[in-house]
């Protein structure tokens, strides 16, 4: 009976260790689903979610009867756990449904980083326009097109002329009449591309690629003509010198067999060559931080954790810059007035950027602990201003906060209440007028107690118990 008991508990201990252990993984990848009920106008979502990677890879998401997939998006958040940043990757795919009704989305799976992911699929509900009764064409109009046959290579651009750091879309796409006599097959499509996008890609620029995982055709209007646009590059540039980009013309072999008439065996090598293109790039107007402040169409969206708190005590301050640019690459907000009445430690980043090929949009989130030192009215717009210009508008311009901390009350704080690196609060020492005062009366020798060491200790004591026990009834018998 004792060796039943002692099995009993050795299983449980190993059992019990297995299921703490194997909560924590890594790179662990899950899908969701947007919502499954909503308007027309709304885009369907897929989102794969990437715990703790550095790095953004490729996603191949699923094809879904009645809807067209209408560019991904990317998100990026960091955080701290016990003194280590982690990064999580949020990638999101965007589907437009063509008609409203109800579509079914069967079971998929999904390969992140070579493990399978799986999801049980949906029901989705489309609902009609609230405020028109057409539905949403799948056809693209590219009427600003210049056909050069029944089919023909063009790289285009979004824009003709830009400012130095301001974003450009570059497109290269093939184009087939629907009336095109011809058979046309892509053979060794990834090594031309390999050579094409080396000659296109602008130098000294920062790139935002949209990944482009499967060849297929699209229905287009090219001067009220019928096409079919085989989408092969899409990348948006933010160039970093004044020189003009000129993209050199480029060539593609594919093979070709006539539709009517007799079978061939060998099918006919065919090069399509598009046009050269060229970019403008305006300089700069003068300013103390031309070259430095970033490019693009923004806007403030901030947030105060509380309006009023006391001397000493520490207060979340979120600083988004929203808007149209090089989200990644935006730059902190610039801190004025150093040690004066508020403590600005360095800020917490994050930023979510989506791309529909033609411009980067989304936010990158700053957020700051300030601790006051001294009562009265802190007003933010004293200690942070973001400046950029805006191409639209063609100057410059300053993001200031809108928002006033409340510091102090009817008297002084008898404690202070410390911000951990989690954002919670817990109770400090008497501090006074300032958050550093009695901090030599701190014992910093009362450390947490860690509850997985507790329970390792728990159970090693057990263990030992237990062979001991083993060891008396073996020398008893």
């Amino acid at each position: 009976m004792f060796f039943d008991i002692f099995r009993k508990f050795f299983v449980l201990y190993f059992y019990c260790g297995f299921a703490v252990f194997g909560q924590v993984t890594d790179n662990v990848a899950t899908i969701e689903l947007g919502e499954t009920d909503f308007p027309i106008e709304r885009p369907f979502t897929i989102s794969v979610i990437i715990a703790n990677s550095e790095t953004r890879p490729t996603i191949n998401f699923p094809d879904i009867t009645g809807f067209t997939k209408k560019g991904t998006s990317a998100s990026v958040t960091t955080s701290e756990l016990s003194g280590k940043t982690i990064t999580n990757q949020v990638i999101t795919q965007n589907y437009q449904a063509r008609l409203p009704g109800r579509y079914r989305l069967p079971p998929f799976s999904i390969v992140v980083n070579n493990e399978t992911v799986e999801s049980d699929g949906a029901t989705l509900t489309v609902q009609p326009s609230l405020t028109s009764s057409s539905p949403l064409s799948a056809t693209l109009s590219t009427n600003d097109i210049v056909p050069t046959g029944a089919a023909f290579l063009s790289l285009r651009s979004s824009k003709a002329a830009i400012y130095t750091g301001e974003g450009v879309a570059l497109t290269l796409s093939f184009f087939v009449a629907d009336n095109y006599p011809f058979e046309l097959n892509f053979t060794a499509l990834n090594t031309q591309l390999q050579v094409i996008i080396k000659k296109i890609r602008p130098v000294n620029s920062w790139e935002e690629n949209l990944a482009i995982n499967e060849l297929k055709p699209v229905p287009a209007i090219v001067k009220e003509k019928k096409f079919r646009e085989y989408r092969l590059y899409q990348s948006i540039f933010f160039p970093l010198s004044n020189q003009a980009l000129n993209l050199p013309a480029v060539s593609l072999q594919l093979g070709r067999r006539p539709v009517i008439g007799p079978p061939q065996s060998d099918a006919e090598k065919v090069v399509f060559t598009s046009k050269p293109l060229t970019i403008v790039i305006r300089p700069l107007p003068a300013h103390p931080l031309r070259g430095r402040a970033p490019i693009g169409t923004f806007r403030l969206e901030e947030r105060l954790e509380r309006q009023r708190i006391g001397v000493g005590q520490s207060v979340r301050y979120t600083f988004v810059v929203a808007g149209m640019g090089n989200i990644a690459t935006l730059p902190a907000p610039t801190i004025m007035n150093e040690n004066t009445d508020v403590d600005v430690f360095p800020p917490e980043k994050r930023h979510v950027l989506s791309q529909d090929g033609n411009q980067v949009t989304g936010n990158k989130t700053f957020t700051y602990f300030l601790i006051p030192h001294q009562n009265g009215a802190v007003s933010l717009a004293n200690h942070f201003q973001w400046i950029y210009f805006d191409p639209q508008t063609a100057r410059y311009d300053t993001l200031r906060p809108q928002l006033t901390l409340q510091v102090g009350g009817k008297g002084p704080l008898d404690a202070t209440l410390l911000a951990s690196g989690n954002g919670e609060i817990g109770q400090g020492m008497p501090v006074g007028n300032s958050f550093y005062t009695g901090i030599e009366a701190m014992d910093s020798s009362k450390q947490p107690i860690s509850v997985s060491a507790l329970i390792r200790a728990i159970a090693n004591v057990l263990i030992v118990i237990m062979l001991l026990g083993m060891i008396f009834v073996f020398i008893k018998k």
